[in-house]
């Protein structure tokens, strides 16, 4: 079953229920108002008469007459004021009465006014009674009246009612119907536009018309659609990235392989001279070396998401073992590294840091010409690597530290770079809740900041 045809049906059936239960309870004091004025008009139609004819009876009535003058004259008062309803009774027998009811069978023992009612050939009745004194003599005064019509009028009122809480629930229903669907409107475009959105179509937002919970809830399924374009878009961009990497690293690879191949065709197939086979071998082992060093470049990417063991560490032996690492690259570039340290020990994990200094020190020298300096200095809680260098342009600057992410393509390629090492860094420096800045001005230089939590 569909949410508006749930909501519906649930709103008509609490339509219905109240309908019922305060149409119930309108009849119900409906009825029992018209019963009570009946009774009420009753009761003082047999009190009126009771008063005007006591009155009288007790004005003619002396104590000498007879029992025949007496009962003539009361008969006479009483016959003033009554109508064919009322009736006069004197220890159950009848002196004045029109109807065919047994009235001897409701005695009255009070000169309180009492009440019944009687059903008699299919008419129903309200017999009013009350005891009066005359002169020592008790009688009877009743007031019989036909109520037949009063239970006909209830009962039309009920089928009035019952007929236009029919027709109410009917227009109720159709009525909730309406509301129920223009309501739920905007939840059929939503669901709408969440199929197209599956199907591919990510562009797709919903209107907001309202601000109820419908109209919030179609904003945050536009954030949430557009949250999800977002994600897809840096998806796609790292896929592509990615695909680049892997078509330059496998043309990279080739290069070393290729070298690697030959060299070892040559020492297998060829009578080569001591140093021949050194050359060779050497060609081999930098070879593979820098393979190796891609390899674990990527490794460590990839794998570092786990806590590092931060300890007080030497700077002045970090430095040393940085500069140690590098040399010989540095020298083959033409590159001079320049150190100082004015600080002691800071809190830092010694082999991925040297890790760090060395990718920043070799991005130093790749940016930097022959004869120029690259400086490594330490202060306070912060270690920096600067070069005067060819700088990177200011809207570049955010991206260097993204994986695979290169500036000048040709220049890595030629020096030997993937996009790795900067990626590399960021992570090292994150692990070790560091804060990394870069300046740079083009043709002048870059300087990595890296400051240190005291």
């Amino acid at each position: 079953m569909k949410l508006q045809q749930k909501i519906s049906l649930i709103c008509s059936a609490v339509l219905v229920v109240i309908v019922l239960l305060m149409g119930g309870l309108l009849l119900l004091d409906a009825k029992q108002s018209i019963m009570d004025l009946t009774y009420q008009q009753s009761s003082d139609k047999q009190r009126s008469l009771t008063a005007s004819f006591s009155t009288m009876a007790n004005y003619y009535l002396e104590g000498k007459d007879s029992e025949t003058v007496e009962y003539s004259l009361v008969k006479y008062c009483f016959s003033r004021f009554a109508d064919s309803s009322c009736s006069l009774l004197k220890e159950n027998k009848a002196l004045y009465s029109f109807t065919e009811l047994n009235l001897g069978a409701y005695p009255i023992n009070s000169y309180e006014i009492q009440q019944f009612e009687e059903k008699f050939s299919g008419r129903n009745y309200l017999i009013t009674g009350g005891n009066v004194g005359i002169k020592n003599e008790i009688y009877t005064v009743y007031v019989v009246e036909d109520i037949t019509e009063v239970y006909g009028n209830v009962t039309r009122m009920i089928w009035r009612f019952i007929l236009i809480g029919i027709i109410g629930i009917l227009v109720g229903f159709m009525v909730t119907g309406l509301l129920v669907r223009r309501s739920l409107k905007p939840l059929t475009k939503l669901k709408s536009a969440a199929g197209r959105i599956a199907a591919g179509n990510y562009d797709e937002r919903i209107e907001v018309l309202s601000h109820d919970e419908i109209g919030s809830l179609a904003a945050d399924f536009n954030c949430m659609v557009e949250a999800v374009e977002n994600h897809i878009d840096e998806l796609t961009k790292t896929a592509e990235r990615q695909r680049l990497f892997i078509g330059g690293v496998t043309h990279e690879f080739k290069t070393p392989l290729t070298t690697i191949i030959l060299n070892a065709d040559t020492l297998q197939n060829a009578n080569l001279s001591e140093d021949e086979t050194q050359t060779a071998l050497f060609y081999i082992q930098r070879q593979c070396k820098w393979l190796e060093r891609m390899i674990q470049k990527l490794l460590k990417l990839i794998t570092l998401k786990q806590d590092i063991e931060i300890k007080k560490a030497s700077v002045y032996r970090l430095f040393s073992s940085v500069e140690e690492s590098t040399a010989e690259t540095l020298r083959q570039r033409g590159i001079c590294l320049v150190t100082d340290c004015k600080t002691d020990v800071l809190n830092m994990d010694a082999d991925l840091m040297q890790s760090v200094l060395i990718n920043l020190v070799d991005n130093a020298s790749k940016a930097s010409a022959p004869g120029q300096t690259v400086t490594m200095r330490a202060y306070d809680n912060v270690i920096e690597v600067s070069d005067c260098g060819t700088g990177v342009p200011q809207s570049e600057i955010d991206r260097i530290m993204e994986p695979f992410y290169v500036v000048d393509k040709s220049r890595s390629k030629k020096m030997g770079g993937n996009g790795l090492g900067l990626a590399l860094v960021k992570e090292i420096i994150c692990a070790h809740d560091a804060n990394l800045t870069i300046e740079s001005t083009l043709d002048v230089g870059t300087t990595f900041r890296i400051a240190f939590k005291p």
